[in-house]
């Protein structure tokens, strides 16, 4: 093994050679140069995705976890990290006075973020390393106090610090008729910060909870939720927990999107239209207020003909399996890459496989995943660098320091 980490392999293969060799673990985690570099040629990769328990599953005291499709890739190292981690969320068993259903509600830097409806509590858990970060409770009892009128609670966040990637936060955002307000779970203190009650816009609907459920949108330090109507965006500033309401575009009303990052680094809004991916960048104008600008939209039909061919030597056959997929759903965007789902004539009917498929910004090229039925939330997965890797963290901080 040479003396100097490469650049030619993925993080799976850099991961297991650094964890195997303190040489090469201490010349990773002393140079961010050569982390940046690292990732400008490779990305995090996606390693699968979670699915939850289908409707029927989710009633109370019925045991339900998510399920986990690998994304069935090429690279041994990448399928022995899969083989090596808990994605099957064995370890939750091993929890005292919890019941079995646990759903995910957020993921971020490797953990993923689980509820229990039935116990009010949450769990913050790496599958790839096996462990449970932590276990505590669902909100402060006095998160509501002052509320006027109906509210409703959201999903919480997960939240890693820049600095120290060992240390998180969980964000629960609670709302009634015309305010929102934050609360803030830190482990340091165990308890629940509950932040001040802040006006927003109308919502133009009469539903109660005004604000989607969906899974978390986050980018560059910003956590974000939209409108049910999606007139209006919410971003909470996470390093000065300001709230800031913007408005969104009208192309935006009858897709289905996600915030996440480019390759470069830069926030944006990835929405599908049909067989057309549209991108939208976060811009500020002369007197500083906020904007999504339309950057591009590329039609992916031919793309996506493309990777569905991949396999079929029957042109009938081809030619219907085009036809039928005629709609594209985005479910994620994280570090240049969007994972679509390729919708059918047929997708409301559960027996009927859809396909889930990778798109990069950059080449704007497809990737096929896999063939799965789709019948509820679905969760990507990306492998995260180990905070051993990026300071002097985890449990390799000790072995590594030097003797005095």
């Amino acid at each position: 093994m040479g003396s100097r980490p490469s650049l030619t392999h993925g993080l799976a293969t850099l991961v297991r050679a650094a964890l195997t060799c303190r040489a090469w673990r201490r010349a990773v985690a002393s140079s961010p140069s050569f982390r940046r570099r690292f990732r400008a040629v490779h990305p995090p990769p996606l390693l699968g995705l979670f699915f939850e328990a289908p409707g029927p599953v989710q009633t109370p005291n019925t045991p339900a976890f998510p399920t986990f499709v690998p994304a069935r890739r090429r690279d041994r190292d990448l399928t022995a990290a899969v083989r090596g981690g808990d994605f099957f969320l064995t370890s939750l068993e091993d929890l005292p006075d919890e019941g079995p259903c646990w759903y995910i509600v957020d993921r971020c830097r490797g953990c993923v973020l689980l509820v229990n409806w039935d116990d009010d509590s949450l769990v913050v858990f790496n599958p790839l390393t096996r462990q449970i970060e932590d276990v505590f409770d669902l909100g402060p009892e006095d998160m509501f106090d002052d509320s006027r009128g109906h509210y409703a609670q959201l999903n919480p966040r997960l939240l890693f610090s820049d600095e120290d990637p060992t240390s998180f936060r969980v964000v629960l955002l609670v709302h009634d008729e015309c305010r929102i307000r934050a609360t803030v779970f830190s482990p340091d203190t165990w308890e629940w910060l509950v932040l001040p009650w802040v006006d927003v816009p109308a919502s133009s609907g009469d539903d109660v909870c005004w604000i989607q459920q969906e899974d978390g949108m986050q980018a560059n330090g910003f956590l974000y939720w939209v409108y049910e109507d999606k007139r209006y965006l919410v971003s909470l500033d996470t390093a000065t927990m300001e709230f800031c309401v913007t408005e969104l575009p009208h192309c935006l009303r009858d897709s289905t999107f996600d915030i996440g990052e480019t390759k470069d680094g830069a926030t944006c809004i990835v929405y599908s239209d049909q067989l057309n991916v549209g991108v939208l960048m976060h811009t500020r104008d002369d007197d500083g207020v906020e904007k999504w600008v339309l950057d591009r939209v590329v039609p992916l039909d031919r793309e996506l003909e493309r990777v569905l061919r991949v396999g079929l030597d029957d042109g009938t056959v081809l030619n219907n399996l085009v036809a039928d997929h005629n709609d594209l759903s985005v479910l994620a965007v994280q570090d240049g890459y969007v994972y679509l789902l390729s919708i059918s004539s047929m997708h409301n009917d559960p027996q009927t496989p859809c396909w889930f498929l990778s798109l990069c910004l950059e080449s704007m090229r497809l990737e096929r995943l896999f063939r799965r039925s789709f019948d509820n939330a679905v969760h990507p997965y990306i492998m995260a660098w180990p905070p051993s890797l990026v300071g002097n963290y985890g449990g390799f901080a000790l072995q590594d320091a030097p003797s005095h």
